[in-house]
């Protein structure tokens, strides 16, 4: 009975290193986003705190795993909560389209005090030529609608 379990233990550990190895160690794309248009913009004041949401579309460098930097349209949603003191949160949601494929992206940031922290990270497997782009990093805005990005892609055979 051990005998099978370290069977098993030993096939499945090999799977999992095999699945490890195949997609390789993750490469780093800086790239841009640059809003291009915003939508359904609502603002809304409660107390101290500002919360402001529209959907928007853009352009967003992406990384290929044939190392190509390629730009894909950009569309999502961004909410924002800014408090009187300047301290703010925001997240989104947003889907790169390029070359007939897909990929989600979902985002968050906060401000405290000064102190910038945020990440991205995809969602989902990715369709088309993005199919099985993996990744995570961070994003700071560089104008009031532009962003550069630093994201650490797998590429998933």
């Amino acid at each position: 009975m051990k005998q099978i379990f370290g069977y098993l233990f030993l096939s499945v550990l090999t799977l999992v290193v095999a699945g490890t190895v195949a997609a390789g160690p993750p490469v780093p794309c800086a790239g841009t986003v640059v809003l291009t248009a915003m939508s359904n913009f609502q603002v809304r004041q409660v107390d101290s705190q500002t919360f402001i949401d529209f959907d928007f579309t853009g352009l967003h460098d992406i990384c290929l795993a044939d190392h190509s930097e390629v730009t894909g349209a950009a569309a999502g949603h961004l909410s924002e909560r800014t408090s009187s003191n300047g301290d703010l949160t925001l997240q989104f949601d947003e889907t790169l389209s390029y070359g007939g494929g897909t990929l989600g992206y979902h985002g968050e940031a906060s401000l405290t005090g000064g102190n910038w922290q945020s990440q991205v990270t995809t969602v989902g497997a990715g369709t088309g030529p993005l199919q099985g782009i993996h990744g995570q990093g961070t994003f700071q805005f560089t104008a009031p609608t532009s962003l550069a990005d630093l994201i650490y892609y797998v590429y998933a055979p």
